[in-house]
C-alpha cells in the first residue's frame, strides 16, 4: 500500500510540474516579467518558507549550526539556478510549452544527476554506472537535436518571414538550453548541502524533511535573482503600473496557482520517492520527469502551438520525444548500477 501511495505522489507531482507553466498563457494585460515576479514572489519565497517552517521549525538552528561555507556555496547555486529559472521562462514563452518543455526537463534530467557524479566522484565516470549514466546524457542531446529540428520545420507558411522565424527560434533554442543547464543546479546544491542535513538531522529533523533546509535557502536566493531581474525589466519598458490594472486579482490568482502547482510538486515527489524507498530513485525520478515532459507537451499541443505544422514535423517532434523520455530512463538505470 505504501508503494501504490509512493507511486500516486508521485505520478501527481509530474502532472503539477508539467502543468504550472499553463496559468501563465491565461494571464491578461500583463507582460511576462510581470506574472514571472509574482510567481517567484509567491512559490520560491512565500509559498516555500510556509511549508518549510511547517515541517522544519527548528531551519534558523539549523543555519547556525552551519559553516559560513556551505551556506555561502549553496547561496551562490541558489543565484545561478534563480539565473536558470528566468530563463526557463524565457525559452517557454519563445518556444511554447510543446518544444520548451522536453529540451529543458531532459538537460534537468542527465545533467542533474552527471554533474554530481563529475565533482564527487569522477573515478566512477569510466565504471559501469559512470558509462551508463554518460550514454543517457548522449541520447538527450540526440532528443533535443530532434525536437530542434522539428521546431526548425514547424511553420510550413512560405508567406511568412523565415529569417525572422528562424532567429527568434534559434534564440529560443539558445535560451532553452542555457535553462537546463543551470536548473539543474538544485540537484548539485543537494549533494553540497550534505553537511546541511546532517545538522538538521542531529537536531531531531527527520531525514526525509532534512532536505528542506537546502530548498529553502537556494530558492529564496533563486526568488531574488527572478525578482532582480524582472524589476529591470519593468524600469527599463516603465512597465511597473500593469499592476494596478482591472486584471490584477484575476492574474494574482493564476499566478497564485501556478506557484502552488510549482512548489508543490518538489513537495510531492519527495514524499512520493521517500515512500517508494529504493525505487524512488529507480523509477520514481524518470516517471516524475517522463509525466511533467508528456504533460508539458500535450497542454502545449492542446493550446495549438503545433496547429498547422507540417506532418513530418510532427512526427519528428513525437519522436523526439520518446527519445528523451527513454534518455531519462536510462540516466535512472544508472541509480541501479553497481
Amino acid at each position: 500500500m505504501t508503494l501504490v501511495a509512493g507511486f500516486l505522489l508521485v505520478l501527481l507531482a509530474g502532472l503539477l510540474q508539467g502543468t504550472f507553466v499553463l496559468p501563465m498563457t491565461l494571464v491578461r494585460k500583463w507582460s511576462w516579467e510581470h506574472t514571472w515576479a509574482t510567481f517567484s514572489l509567491l512559490g520560491m519565497f512565500v509559498f516555500n518558507w510556509i511549508i518549510t517552517l511547517l515541517l522544519v521549525p527548528q531551519i534558523f538552528k539549523v543555519y547556525a549550526a552551519s559553516s559560513s561555507r556551505d551556506l555561502f556555496i549553496l547561496a551562490l547555486f541558489g543565484v545561478g539556478w534563480g539565473i536558470g529559472a528566468v530563463l526557463f521562462g524565457l525559452g517557454m514563452d519563445k518556444l511554447g510549452m510543446a518544444l520548451g518543455y522536453p529540451i529543458i526537463m531532459g538537460l534537468i534530467a542527465s545533467l542533474g544527476a552527471l554533474i554530481p557524479l563529475l565533482i564527487f566522484f569522477p573515478e566512477a565516470i569510466l565504471t559501469s554506472k559512470g558509462l551508463v549514466l554518460l550514454a543517457g546524457t548522449a541520447v538527450v542531446i540526440v532528443g533535443i537535436v530532434l525536437c530542434s529540428m522539428a521546431g526548425a520545420r514547424r511553420d510550413p507558411s512560405e508567406n511568412k518571414s523565415q529569417s525572422g522565424r528562424s532567429n527568434v527560434f534559434s534564440t529560443g533554442l539558445i535560451i532553452a538550453v542555457l535553462a537546463g543547464i543551470l536548473s539543474c543546479l538544485p540537484n548539485v546544491g543537494m549533494a553540497f548541502g550534505k553537511n546541511l542535513t546532517q545538522a538538521a538531522e542531529a537536531l531531531g529533523v527527520s531525514q526525509s524533511s532534512s532536505g528542506n533546509t537546502v530548498w529553502a535557502l537556494l530558492f529564496t536566493m533563486g526568488c531574488i535573482a527572478n525578482l532582480a531581474y524582472c524589476l529591470y525589466l519593468m524600469i527599463n519598458k516603465k512597465t511597473l503600473s500593469q499592476y494596478w490594472g482591472q486584471e490584477t486579482p484575476r492574474n494574482l490568482g493564476l499566478s497564485a496557482v501556478m506557484a502552488l502547482m510549482w512548489i508543490g510538486s518538489f513537495y510531492l515527489y519527495g514524499a512520493g520517492a521517500a515512500r517508494l524507498g529504493h525505487w524512488g530513485v529507480v523509477a520514481g525520478w524518470p516517471l516524475f520527469i517522463s509525466l511533467s515532459i508528456v504533460t508539458g507537451n500535450l497542454w502545449g499541443l492542446w493550446r495549438g502551438e503545433w496547429q498547422g505544422a507540417a506532418v513530418s514535423a510532427r512526427r519528428l517532434l513525437n519522436f523526439g520525444l520518446l527519445v528523451l523520455i527513454a534518455a531519462v530512463i536510462i540516466v535512472a538505470l544508472s541509480n541501479s548500477v553497481a
